[in-house]
């Protein structure tokens, strides 16, 4: 069965509120986002006076954790106004000091050397329409660094999605509704059609998304070719908090960048 069309900017439009509960697993998952959240702090030796952003970070769930532990200049950009509705009202009602600003991450709307670090979490990478999508938003990551400021970057740990993930799966998602996805692999990426259905109301959404797939040696490349001068790159399970598949977030490549 050959895969379905993936409109080029497919990421417009996936990252709602229906989202926030097919992924509620995992974007939804305080535990596993505070361990996310240690890993981060410890391989930047991120310090509480340091300006972060949160590139692509969604609801912000990263940042609201960093500024529940006293991190009080942290940002957030992203596409999705309904995450970041999400987001900003969570962020209201706890008191905690985090911006969030619409943006796309290609041309970010910053002037170059505005922060000290600069994180792209959770597989939030590789969704361009070409690889020169990608290395947009890494020379404008690399941009907005100071002199020293370091890039935190997590993707699909390509050997486990070409050995381990199945090509279907499905899970119960909260309140009634049920996942399905049928996943296939090209030479670059993988390509999912997601259908989710409520057993209540039918379907919800029948859709189609792609993540570029690097290996470690192609993505070191690709930074060093947006102007980072050091990288260092491992490979690293997911913090799961809970049994069960987690689909291109079950294993991830973690990335860490520095600028001269």
């Amino acid at each position: 069965m050959d895969h379905p069309p993936v409109p080029p900017d497919w990421w417009r439009h996936l990252f709602d509120e229906t989202y926030l509960r097919t992924d509620a697993r995992s974007v939804q998952d305080a535990e596993l986002t505070r361990r996310e959240v240690d890993e981060v702090i410890h391989t930047l030796d991120l310090g509480r006076e340091e300006f972060i952003l949160d590139l692509c970070g969604g609801q912000g769930r990263h940042a609201l954790e960093m500024a529940r532990r006293g991190y009080g200049r942290v940002l957030v950009l992203d596409f999705s106004l309904p995450l970041l509705s999400w987001g900003r009202a969570q962020a209201q009602g706890a008191g905690r000091p985090v911006a969030f600003v619409r943006g796309d991450a290609r041309s970010l709307p910053f002037g170059g050397a505005s922060f000290h670090a600069v994180l792209c979490l959770a597989n939030s990478f590789g969704y361009g329409a070409t690889r020169g999508d990608d290395l947009r938003i890494l020379e404008e990551a690399c941009r907005l660094l100071q002199p020293g400021g370091r890039l935190y970057l997590e993707v699909a740990d390509p050997g486990y999605v070409r050995q381990h993930l199945p090509q279907q799966s499905w899970h119960e998602a909260p309140g009634d509704l049920v996942v399905c996805r049928r996943r296939w692999l090209t030479p670059e990426h993988l390509i999912c059609r997601e259908m989710v259905l409520s057993r209540q109301d039918g379907l919800v959404r029948d859709c189609a998304y792609q993540v570029r797939l690097y290996e470690p040696q192609d993505l070191e490349a690709h930074l060093k070719d947006a102007g980072f001068a050091r990288v260092a790159a491992m490979r690293e399970r997911a913090a799961e908090t809970q049994p069960g598949e987690r689909g291109a977030l079950s294993r991830r490549l973690t990335v860490a960048a520095w600028k001269e």
